[in-house]
């Protein structure tokens, strides 16, 4: 018995025919900012879907308060991360699920935390990849359709997106997009470059467009930066776009808007299947560059 209760392995069965003698209960999770972050990415897509809802609802009340968009760390934790992981931890799926809930422990974890620290205008911890998601959303609001914030699969690719980039980056950052436009093969930070491209696309899709692109050169550039970099990153992305990803991009801009407006297929919307497009719009992009 002692055998079968405290030695290492799979001591729970029968030595000889492995037949299950009893259940092992399953050890209580580790509360540390890792391991609750890797309980709150392994969430089902219907758990994370719920959460960012109750954060685009968040966004929404504080864009009404603040217009200018102007939003600070304690604005997206008081008014919009905290309540929304609360909301979750009550709901009612929350108390049926298990005895474990990540999204009560996150929200117990960054309350503490902030709340011991005097609530400074600063995120640590597990509120970092959480601001940083509420910014990431933020910048999209303008771009981005409303009915699309209802759509799991899109919620989906803002969460991927974000999760790529850990636990300690503050910010998002145009060296992390370049870095994945250069190397599309590579899976680390897709998810953000997959993301972007569908935002390029939706503003291709909703804002007025011109009948045809600008003839000159500079401004085509004008045009692609202020609707690709301007208006999607705006003031809260790090490092600046270089020369070489503008030009990368102005083609980038081009191809997508011959798909959609000239060959009349519908805007990338996180569907199963875009990736391929993603890579091949932007694999295309660089070679017309570098052969020019």
């Amino acid at each position: 018995m002692k055998w079968l209760k405290t030695g290492r392995g799979n001591s729970s069965a029968c030595p000889n025919c492995r037949h299950a003698i009893y259940e092992k209960k399953t050890p209580k999770a580790l509360f540390t900012v890792p391991s609750i972050w890797k309980a709150l990415c392994e969430q089902s897509p219907e758990g994370l879907h719920t959460l960012m809802t109750e954060i685009w609802a968040g966004l929404q009340i504080l864009w009404r308060r603040k217009p200018d968009g102007k939003f600070t760390v304690s604005d997206l934790l008081n008014d919009v991360i905290i309540p929304a992981l609360l909301q979750c931890a009550n709901s009612d799926e929350s108390r049926q699920r298990r005895s474990y809930d990540p999204f009560l422990d996150c929200y117990n974890l960054i309350a503490a935390s902030w709340d011991s620290l005097g609530r400074p205008d600063t995120a640590t911890g597990l509120a970092i990849p959480l601001v940083r998601l509420a910014r990431m959303m933020s910048s999209a609001s303008s771009t981005l359709p409303k009915w699309l914030t209802t759509v799991p699969r899109t919620n989906r690719l803002f969460w991927k997106a974000n999760a790529c980039l850990g636990l300690t980056d503050p910010d998002i950052s145009w060296d992390t997009i370049m870095a994945a436009s250069d190397n599309l093969m590579g899976t680390e930070h897709f998810p953000l470059l997959y993301l972007y491209t569908m935002l390029i696309s939706q503003s291709i899709a909703h804002n007025p467009q011109p009948n045809s692109l600008p003839t000159r050169r500079h401004e085509i550039m004008n045009l692609v930066v202020e609707r690709c970099c301007t208006k999607i990153g705006g003031d809260t992305w790090g490092s600046k776009p270089s020369n070489e990803f503008k030009d990368v991009l102005v083609v980038v801009y081009e191809e997508l808007r011959r798909y959609q407006l000239e060959k009349k297929k519908l805007s990338l919307r996180g569907h199963d299947g875009e990736e391929g497009l993603v890579r091949g719009v932007w694999a295309l992009a660089g070679w017309s560059v570098k052969k020019s």
